[in-house]
């Protein structure tokens, strides 16, 4: 047994890991919390320091952690479950506790001394990433020196660690590989860069790394492809996984707007200009609020059988590549109906709801934004579904 493995099993409690269904319910009585914080983390560009305590106080910054390291070791169903209730307080909390959540499961592929200095602040310790090779690095007696920017590092400015895509030299005058480092934040710069119209308080400003020294068991060598991607030593479920954890709060922030036009048809309000006292009186109101509902549910089914198929395929082997292609296309479907469902419920609000005092405006806001990521891609990876029902085997995406 590895050093790593005799700490992970001392530090291993004896209580139980949560059920799904706690997980659930820890994350629903979060939704209020979020809520009353959202302008103040969309107005400051990072998450409300309350947000951040309600998520490590209920456990849910350690949902992939392993379980002897008293993490809980969550599926990805699950994940999205929390991800989903979650992004109907604030999507912006959500998705920044997404990737803390999503992106450690890369640790794994970690030397037994990396994993060991990750975890030594608990199962909450906090993990960003910018998987996209950037800067310039030079190998060292003892690991790798690099410089460079890595911009757009979601949660950053809260994170303790950072995964960032180097391009590693090659040995012998070969030509260089694709990399991954794992960085103590302590070591980088935070540049102030995140000045967007929606997803504000992912404060996901730009990592600035001068001359920062990383040992060689801190360096993953096969875990990113030039644009961004996985490596091959990742497996493909977990690379949906996190992606998952991607799309949650934007199907979050549909559901966020959903509550918040029934609660404003619900105070009885009127129709201006017309004949109906209260909107939903008009027959052709609740038809638009039937479709946001219809597709809003069928944005959240669509995200969780793209969950099931992942967790499916983490137990009974890899996903082949047209397997892969077609979650894909599920994910941009389940985002075109969240979209086309917040446009519906935009037109039932009205004028009043681009206030900016109004939730409504933040929730389609941070969902157009959050929705534009570059995991998701709709239109690569229609060309990529296309070329597959061709017979063209040979991706386009460098992602799926």
């Amino acid at each position: 047994m590895s050093s790593f493995q005799q700490s992970a099993e001392a530090s291993h409690a004896s209580g139980t890991v949560p059920s799904d269904a706690e997980l659930a319910a820890r994350a629903s009585a979060l939704v209020p919390v979020l809520r009353a914080n959202a302008e103040r983390t969309e107005r400051e560009r990072r998450v409300a320091p309350e947000n951040l305590e309600g998520l490590r106080g209920s456990g849910l910054l350690r949902l992939t952690a392993p379980t002897t390291l008293d993490g809980f070791g969550a599926s990805i169903r699950t994940q999205v479950e929390v991800g989903l209730t979650l992004g109907r307080g604030c999507p912006s909390t959500a998705c920044v506790a997404g990737i803390f959540n999503g992106v450690r499961p890369m640790t794994l592929m970690l030397s037994d001394a990396a994993r060991e200095e990750f975890y030594r602040e608990g199962p909450d310790v906090t993990v960003c990433s910018v998987a996209s090779v950037h800067g310039e690095a030079v190998r060292t007696k003892s690991g790798v020196r690099f410089s460079g920017t890595w911009a757009a590092a979601s949660g950053c400015e809260d994170a303790r660690w950072a995964l960032l895509g180097i391009p590693l030299p090659g040995t012998a005058g070969g030509p260089p590989s694709a990399a991954t480092v794992l960085v103590p934040l302590d070591d980088l710069e935070v540049k102030d860069t995140w000045h967007v119209a929606g997803m504000r308080g992912t404060g996901s400003q730009s990592l600035v790394a001068d001359a920062v020294r990383v040992p060689e068991h801190r360096v993953i060598s096969t875990a990113v492809t030039p644009s961004g991607g996985a490596g091959a030593g990742f497996p493909a479920a977990l690379k949906i996984g996190a992606t998952l954890n991607l799309l949650a709060p934007v199907i979050g922030a549909a559901l966020g707007g959903l509550d918040t036009v029934r609660e404003v048809l619900g105070s009885g309000r009127g129709v201006i200009a017309s004949v109906y006292r209260h909107t939903t009186d008009s027959p052709a109101a609740r038809m638009w609020l039937g479709e946001a509902d219809h597709l809003t549910a069928r944005a959240v089914r669509l995200t969780r059988s793209v969950a099931d198929a992942a967790d499916a395929a983490m137990a009974g082997g890899p996903l082949s590549l047209r397997e892969r292609s077609a979650l894909r296309m599920d994910m941009v479907a389940a985002i075109e109906d969240a979209r086309a469902a917040m446009s519906r419920l935009l037109d039932l609000n009205g004028s009043s709801g681009f206030s900016e005092s109004h939730p409504l405006q933040r929730y389609w806001r941070d969902m157009e934004t959050g929705s534009r990521h570059v995991q998701f891609n709709p239109f690569i990876t229609r060309e990529d579904y296309g070329r597959l029902a061709v017979g063209i085997e040979s991706p386009v995406s460098l992602l799926v």
